[in-house]
């Protein structure tokens, strides 16, 4: 018996033709085809677990009901990174978000037009692996991740994602840094996104790709140990030794500190909550991309991990005001079981394991932008260490 022809998931920008985009959105074209496609990459630093790519779609009829542009987003075109997102199961929690969830997430998000994905050809290696990092000395699971990093591209999975291009909106900028004008409405949608989900129990037995902040805290100890040395080497003269020797303790006590990030009140979190991933509208509306990472704990984790990567340390004069805004925003949804202390606590927390996770992340992904002399990392540490409480 024929084998089945393996059906074509595109890769790269030079794939998405007019005949596949003519093939993919078929159920909604009306019978129109695409006649032409045009490309524009998009993003310098957004998306480093997967590219995105702006389609402007020729259309042989219907053309003022149907899309003149798309956004794909594909596999990171860097292998480490990729092998990374494969490991991580970020495609296949992507596409759950769009697909299945994206109509009770709570906030705004682009419509979904179409994507697909290769079976996983062995869906229980997954607790194997889980199992491993949680028994492993820390050294074997430093020996894992190597081995993930390097994986061959001929063993991760094909991925496409097709969805709506907000070419309406502004982008803010992860690289330039944001300003308290974009962070306060910014705070407010998130707290309304948290609100929405809070302790959304039968969310998590649905998806069990929703992973809660605590999964596998040896992988970022195994991380840390390996980096550290050339990470001191490269980014020492950027911050006090009082700060390093905070990350240091964080290495010994991480385990007890993102167990203390999953107890009640949790709620789902983006996990990625990032100037990057967040687009202003004029009047004021906000539309949030990038469902990679969504996970689970408290809340406290996405408003500190939105406050370190957005803003420079020049700002925390005004963290008290961001925590209280973003507060505020909770009880009016009517949540009351998370004080502002707690969010306070929780923020400091979060700080100490985020500056941690500079150094675990150093060489295991590739934050190099072309063009300039900077990565994305060498700004990032720099931000986000400012904002440890030392």
């Amino acid at each position: 018996m024929a084998r089945k022809p393996k059906r074509h998931i595109p890769q790269s920008a030079d794939e998405l033709t007019a005949a596949w985009f003519t093939a993919a959105l078929a159920g909604s074209s009306g019978g129109a085809t695409v006649t032409a496609v045009d490309h524009e990459r998009l993003g310098e630093g957004i998306g480093f677990l997967g590219d995105l790519v702006r389609c402007s779609l020729t259309w042989s009829d219907n053309a003022e009901t149907l899309p003149s542009s798309v956004v794909a987003k594909l596999p990171s075109s860097i292998s480490a990174n990729r092998a990374l997102g494969e490991g991580l199961m970020a495609y296949e929690r992507e596409i759950i978000v769009y697909r299945d969830l994206a109509d009770s997430m709570g906030i705004p998000m682009p419509q979904y037009f179409h994507s697909d994905l290769d079976k996983h050809p062995a869906p229980w290696i997954n607790d194997v692996v889980r199992w491993l990092m949680d028994h492993l000395p820390v050294r074997g699971v430093a020996w894992m991740i190597d081995r993930l990093l390097k994986m061959p591209e001929s063993a991760m999975r094909r991925f496409v994602l097709i969805m709506e291009d907000i070419d309406d909106a502004r982008p803010a900028h992860q690289f330039a840094g944001g300003t308290l004008d974009d962070a306060y409405p910014a705070l407010v949608l998130l707290a309304k996104f948290h609100a929405h989900h809070w302790m959304n129990q039968a969310l998590l037995d649905e998806e069990p790709l929703i992973w809660g902040l605590n999964r596998t805290p040896k992988v970022f100890k195994a991380t840390y140990q390996n980096n550290r040395d050339d990470f001191i080497e490269r980014f020492g003269e950027m911050f006090e030794p009082e700060v390093l020797a905070k990350m240091d303790s964080v290495q010994d006590d991480l385990g007890a500190m993102v167990d203390r990030l999953v107890e009640p009140p949790w709620t789902i979190l983006h996990g990625d909550y990032r100037l990057d991933n967040i687009l202003f509208r004029d009047g004021g509306d906000i539309v949030v991309l990038d469902y990679q990472l969504l996970l689970w704990g408290r809340p406290g984790w996405d408003v500190a991990y939105f406050i370190t990567t957005a803003l420079d340390s020049e700002h925390r004069a005004e963290e008290e005001n961001m925590l209280t805004i973003y507060h505020d925003a909770l009880a009016g949804e009517g949540i009351s079981d998370y004080s502002l202390e707690q969010l306070r606590t929780d923020a400091a927390v979060t700080k100490a394991i985020l500056a941690h996770r500079m150094i675990g992340g150093a060489n295991t992904i590739e934050t190099q932008i072309e063009g300039r002399d900077e990565s994305f990392l060498d700004v990032m540490v720099r931000r986000v260490t400012g904002w440890v409480d030392a």
